[in-house]
């Protein structure tokens, strides 16, 4: 099968790469690297509603778009919602324009979970949720998921939507990357006896997913929520990043409600809501819908997570 992944140079985008070739797929790749046509690589540059795709698209089968503007610290566009809808609506809709009218029979769009929100109080995320985003990110998302459903609902091209969890693994960006080197510090944590759920995902997990979306035809036309079943507490992950890295972790119990005045009065409420609160995922359809079962376990991997870090940092 013949696929185009866009961002195939990125984190994600890197390990579906691997694994598609691995499978026996004829992969293209777009990036904003340097290009090697030979080995099916092109720098597209930023992706906008005006890129060309239609020559990368001849003869593709499938379209996996991991491409896209993701959370941005200090983000210093004057309107970043609407910087986020010019990459992650507009061009995508472009893209998926392009590839119907190209014959590509299966568009594979990774969102993220949050579309769906960014907290939950007792009752997990599932497909059946109403969305609620909550950041600029989650709504562009949002926004683009629904004109694809809507643009291609009569089309001969399966639109399939894939909602991933934060996703951990090698090289990973963002509070993954924050908190391990957090960890690595090896200072003393105010996160003992917290009992939160976070719901991560293994990017093992995420690539093997995707993949089993390409060849499986059930998963046409669906949404799916995606998350290891484990959903750790920031204490468990600590204690697993620790773990990798060689060291004991000093986990120390200090009054939740303090912290949460101290962050807020520093306009950090929102990191004591990562750290503290719940955002729990029940992934049943991603398994039960296609039969895929998970190729690794969480800890697992937050464990190789932190040891590749610690290695890397020496």
């Amino acid at each position: 099968m013949k696929v185009l992944v866009t961002g195939g140079t990125g984190f994600l985008g890197t390990a579906l790469v691997r694994a598609l070739k691995s499978s026996g797929h004829e992969v293209l790749v777009t990036t904003r690297k340097q290009e090697n046509p030979e080995q099916g690589i092109y720098n597209l540059g930023d992706i906008s509603a005006d890129t060309n795709w239609v020559n990368l698209l001849q003869g593709c089968d499938t379209v996996i778009h991991t491409a896209g503007r993701a959370h941005i610290l200090n983000d210093d566009a004057q309107d970043a919602l609407a910087e986020f809808r010019r990459v992650n609506h507009d061009a995508t809709m472009k893209l998926a324009t392009d590839a119907a009218t190209s014959g590509v029979k299966h568009f594979i769009f990774v969102s993220s979970i949050g579309v769906n929100g960014n907290a939950t109080a007792g009752i997990p995320f599932s497909e059946a949720s109403e969305p609620r985003p909550t950041s600029d990110y989650a709504i562009s998302k949002l926004e683009a998921e629904q004109s694809l459903l809507k643009s291609f609902a009569e089309s001969d091209m399966a639109i399939t939507i894939v909602r991933p969890a934060l996703i951990c693994g090698e090289n990973a960006p963002g509070n993954i990357q924050r908190l391990l080197k957090l960890v690595s510090k090896n200072l003393p944590l105010p996160f003992k006896n917290v009992g939160n759920k976070r719901a991560l995902v293994s990017l093992g997990n995420v690539v093997s997913f995707i993949n089993e979306c390409v060849v499986n035809e059930k998963s046409k036309n669906q949404l799916y929520l995606l998350a290891d079943m484990e959903q750790p507490s920031t204490e468990d992950m600590i204690n697993a990043f620790a773990s990798g890295m060689g060291i004991n972790a000093k986990n120390i119990y200090f009054p939740k409600f303090i912290l949460k005045v101290l962050l807020s009065a520093i306009g950090k409420g929102g990191i004591f809501e990562q750290l503290f609160g719940n955002l729990e995922v029940d992934a049943t359809k991603s398994r039960e819908h296609l039969h895929w079962t998970p190729p690794i376990t969480l800890h697992e991997t937050m464990k190789k997570t932190a040891k590749y870090y610690i290695e890397g940092n020496k």
